[in-house]
This record gives structure tokens, C-alpha cells and sequence, in this order.
């Protein structure tokens, strides 16, 4: 028996398409058709059937789907109870995005003393805030996406990302608001105003970081982006905030970004200008299980919360 190859299964049972199955597991397609398809090899029956138009259950692979289901999910929900009931005696898991790594965990190193080896913090013995505060905890680089699904399955306790949609199960922490601002060279004539338009840009080549990193707050800018007229021929992406900076830098074109990467910016050719326009404030947001937002990783997002909330972006970007 392969748990993995149930997973798969189920996941294409739920989304009748090989390729968002892979997407929701952060998986290869190929890998997703191997893996139902060595499940239908050891049982010895088909579990799908697929066509150029669509993927469909047989009524073999809807009943197994059916008996497999309940049994995999209570694995799973054991699986993640006892990483929240073992979060008071291990390293806390912190996913970050890039930006927001450089941004806040300087500020959480600081105001999170680690453990040490003979304090009893990792003993396991005591719940009071004193063995909280001291957990220890440890990064990893994340996107939203990942994060979410890593947030869903446990593996990670607390995912500092931007702005997210509700999602089922998890809870999500405004940590902070900050504009979306344009990124431009000092010299650029737009430099000189207060704040700058998206209807200001029709005519400019705009730079964004990419549209996968956060599905969410990229169809809130592409919205914008139509609504000020703006051609969408004229928007490209690069890879991160740094290559972006030194585009605008070197070839005049403008950035469109959260605000407050202008913290982190090391280019004194480049200034940041609040955008007028968009639709919405963007949200540094912390997101656990909901589950789990109890105790140490209680403490952990008010920590962040007030790291998150020191930060002091005015007279960065006006």
C-alpha cells in the first residue's frame, strides 16, 4: 500500500484534472499520473478514465475513492494534532516570503530569545508564557502558496506572507497595511509628485515581481491595471524586487510594489511614490492553523505584530 499514490488519487478524484491535482500537491503532473497509475497496476483495475476532454471517476475508482477517503483524512488530522499538541517542546517552523524574511526576521531574532540547551524550554515540562517566549523556532523561504499548503498540512507553524484570501481551516493575522507604491528612478518626472497614478502609466513599461508568488494580490493589481487602461502587453515580470530595482535603475522603466520593500532597498537612485488608485492597502499578514493559534505560536504572532508594526515606511516613500 502507497499512501502516496491514495493522495494523488484522491486529489485527482477531488479535481477531475491531472494538472490542478499536481498544483495542490505541489507536485510534477507526470508524477501524479505515474502515481494513479501504479495504484490502478496493484489493484488491478482502472481507477480513472482519461481523454483529451476531461478526466472522469469509474464506478470502480468512485467507490474506492469513497472507502479510502475518511480512513486518509483522521491520518492526516492525527498527524497534524500531534504537531500542535508537540509545538510547546520544538522548533517553531516560520515560512517567509524573501522580501518579508530581510523585512521582519531581523526584528524576531531580536525580540525572540532563543533557547538554550539547559533552560528547559525543549523539555517539554511547563506551558507558562516564560517557556513560550523562549521556543525556539527556525526559518524557511516560502511563497504564499506553498505556504498556505504547507500552513493546511502542518508542516509549518506560522507563514508570514502577503496579502491572503480566507481560507478554510487557517487563520490569518493582519500584521500590518502599507500602500502599493511605484518604483522610479530619482530623476523619472513622475519622482516629483506626492503620489503617482496608474492612469499615469499608461504609456511606461511596468515591472512586477511574479504573478505566482500570490495569485491573490496579482488579480487584485491586474484588476487595477485594467481599470486604468493600462495595456497588459506593457507589464512584465521579473524574477525578484532586486533585479526589479535595477531595471528601473538602469533602464527608466517603473516598479509597481508593496510599500514597504522601500525599507529594504540599497539603490539611492531609486525612490518609491504611493499609487493613488489601487483598490486596496496591502497586508503583511501572519497565518497559522487554526488550530494552533494557542500558546507559543500565539506569542510568536504578537511578536511579529509589533515588529510588523514598528516599522516606519513615511519618509521612505513621499
Amino acid at each position: 500500500m502507497n499512501l502516496r499514490q491514495m493522495e494523488c488519487f484522491l486529489a485527482v478524484a477531488d479535481e477531475l484534472h491531472f494538472r490542478r491535482a499536481a498544483d495542490r500537491l505541489r507536485l510534477a503532473p507526470p508524477t501524479v499520473s505515474e502515481a494513479v497509475a501504479g495504484l490502478e497496476r496493484s489493484l488491478g483495475s482502472r481507477l480513472v478514465e482519461r481523454t483529451s476532454r476531461r478526466v472522469r471517476l469509474t464506478p470502480f475508482g468512485a467507490e474506492f475513492a469513497a472507502a479510502i477517503r475518511p480512513p486518509i483524512e483522521a491520518l492526516y488530522q492525527a498527524h497534524r494534532t500531534a504537531r500542535l499538541r508537540s509545538a510547546h517542546h520544538r522548533d517553531l517552523v516560520v515560512a517567509h516570503t524573501p522580501e518579508l524574511g530581510r523585512l521582519i526576521l531581523p526584528g524576531l531574532v531580536d525580540a525572540w530569545p532563543a533557547a538554550t540547551a539547559d533552560d528547559g524550554a525543549g523539555d517539554g515540562a511547563g506551558d507558562g508564557a516564560g517557556d513560550q517566549i523562549r521556543a525556539r523556532w527556525r526559518p524557511v523561504p516560502m511563497h504564499t502558496p506553498e505556504q498556505l499548503a504547507a500552513v493546511a498540512d502542518g508542516e509549518v507553524d506560522v507563514g508570514l506572507c502577503w496579502s491572503v484570501p480566507a481560507q478554510p481551516g487557517i487563520t490569518s493575522t493582519v500584521l500590518g497595511e502599507f500602500p502599493l507604491v511605484a518604483v522610479l528612478q530619482a530623476s523619472d518626472p513622475l519622482a516629483s509628485r506626492g503620489e503617482v497614478a496608474l492612469a499615469d502609466l499608461r504609456t511606461r513599461r511596468i515591472l512586477i515581481t511574479p504573478r505566482a508568488d500570490n495569485p491573490y494580490l496579482d488579480s487584485r493589481l491586474q484588476a487595477d491595471i485594467t481599470r486604468a487602461g493600462i495595456p497588459h502587453t506593457h507589464v512584465e515580470e521579473v524574477g525578484r524586487y532586486d533585479e526589479l530595482a535595477v531595471h528601473v535603475a538602469t533602464r527608466g522603466h517603473v516598479g509597481v510594489h508593496p510599500g514597504p520593500i522601500a525599507l529594504t532597498n540599497t539603490l539611492p537612485t531609486v525612490v518609491f511614490r504611493p499609487i493613488a488608485d489601487a483598490s486596496d492597502r496591502v497586508r503583511i499578514c501572519a497565518i497559522s492553523h487554526a488550530e494552533a493559534r494557542t500558546g507559543s505560536i500565539a506569542a510568536l504572532v504578537a511578536t511579529l505584530r509589533s515588529i510588523v508594526g514598528a516599522l516606519d515606511i513615511g519618509n521612505k516613500i513621499t
